[in-house]
C-alpha cells in the first residue's frame, strides 16, 4: 500500500485512482462498505483520510476519543481492504477552509481520478457544505463514477464510529465488535516496567495507552496478541494498577502472554480484548493480586483448552 502526506505527492501515481473518503475511525462494518465501493476496473483502490480528526481543529473541545487512534493500526486495516493508495492528510485550518469543489478540482488535478465513494452522511469543505448530493452531482459533471453508500445497520441500530465509542465506553465490547465486524484492539511499543509481575511469576508486556484511545471500563480482560505470524492468547489488567501504585497517572495495559516467553521490549504490540473478566480493584496485599492473577490465567488457560 502506497501512503502518501500530500495532494503534490500523487504526481507519483501513474493510475487512475477511485477514491474512498472519509475519517474512517474504527474501519467498521459501515466504513468498509464504503471502501469496498471503490472497485472502479482499470483503477486503483485509494482511501483519502485525514491524520488528525477534523474536530482537533475545527473545536477541539469536542473531539472524540478514537477508537484507532494508532496511525499503523489504522492503515494495517485499510490494507486488509484491499487499499492500493492511502492519502493521509494534516487537516490544518487552511484545508478546513477550503471549500469543496476547490478541494475535489485539486484532487483530480493531481491525479487521474475514477471515482469517488462516501456514506450518506458524509460531509467536508468549508463549513462541511460538502455532502453526499455534491459529490453526485461532481462526479456527473465531470465524468466519474460516484458510490454512495447508505450507512449500515445491526439490531435496528445504525453502525457509526460515535456509536461504538459509546458501547465501548459502556463496557458491551460484545455488541461494539460487531459493529466494528472485528476484534476491539489497543496497540502500544512495550516498555519497561518494574518488574514486579515477573516477580510474581507472570512476566507481563507493558504498553502506555494513548491518550487519544477510547476505552472500555478498567478491568482485566482475556487477549490475543499477533506476534511472529501468530495468534498468543493471554490475559490484560487495563487501568492504573492500584495494588502497586496508586500515584500512576497514566492508562497503562499489562499483557501477560501464554506459553510463550520471549523479549518484546521497544516493539509495537497490538493487543485485541475478546472478553472482560473483571473489574480492576486494590488488593489489600500483594499476595492477593498474585493468587487472583492465578485464577484468572487458569481460567483463560482452560477456555484456550478447552478442558
Amino acid at each position: 500500500m502506497l501512503i502518501l502526506h500530500s495532494i503534490a505527492e500523487l504526481a507519483s501515481v501513474n493510475m487512475p485512482v477511485h477514491w474512498a473518503m472519509g475519517f474512517f475511525d474504527g474501519v467498521h462494518r459501515g466504513h468498509r462498505r464504503v471502501i469496498e465501493s471503490a472497485d472502479t476496473p482499470g483503477a486503483l483502490r485509494g482511501v483519502l483520510t485525514f491524520a488528525q480528526h477534523p474536530l482537533a481543529v475545527l473545536a477541539p473541545q469536542r473531539q472524540p476519543k478514537l477508537i484507532t487512534p494508532d496511525s499503523g493500526q489504522k492503515r494495517a486495516l485499510l490494507a486488509e481492504l484491499g487499499v492500493q493508495v492511502l492519502l493521509e492528510l494534516p487537516f490544518t485550518p487552511e484545508l478546513a477552509a477550503t471549500g469543496p469543489r476547490e478541494f475535489l478540482d485539486a484532487l483530480r488535478g493531481a491525479c487521474h481520478m475514477a471515482g469517488i465513494s462516501v456514506g450518506r452522511n458524509w460531509h467536508f469543505g468549508k463549513g462541511g457544505v460538502g455532502n453526499a448530493a455534491f459529490v453526485e452531482a461532481y462526479a456527473a459533471e465531470h465524468g466519474l463514477r460516484a458510490c454512495v453508500q447508505d450507512m449500515a445497520e445491526l439490531q435496528g441500530e445504525r453502525i457509526c464510529s460515535s456509536r461504538i465509542r459509546e458501547l465501548l465506553q459502556e463496557g458491551n465490547l460484545p455488541l461494539a465488535q460487531e459493529m466494528l465486524g472485528h476484534p476491539f484492539s489497543i496497540c502500544g511499543v512495550v516498555g519497561h516496567g518494574q518488574k514486579l509481575a515477573r516477580k510474581l511469576g507472570f512476566p507481563t508486556a507493558n504498553v502506555v495507552v494513548p491518550s487519544a484511545a477510547v476505552l472500555p471500563p478498567f478491568g482485566v480482560y482475556e487477549v490475543a496478541c499477533r506476534i511472529k505470524g501468530a495468534s498468543v492468547r493471554g490475559i490484560a489488567n487495563l487501568g492504573m494498577r492500584p495494588t502497586i501504585d496508586e500515584s500512576l497517572k497514566l492508562v497503562r495495559l499489562e499483557t501477560h502472554l501464554l506459553n510463550w516467553d520471549g523479549d518484546l521490549y521497544g516493539r509495537p504490540l497490538l493487543v485485541e480484548l475478546r472478553r472482560f473478566l473483571r473489574p480492576e480493584r486494590k488488593f489489600a496485599s500483594v499476595a492477593g493480586l498474585q493468587a487472583q492473577i492465578a485464577a484468572d490465567v487458569q481460567a483463560v488457560s482452560i477456555r484456550s483448552t478447552g478442558l
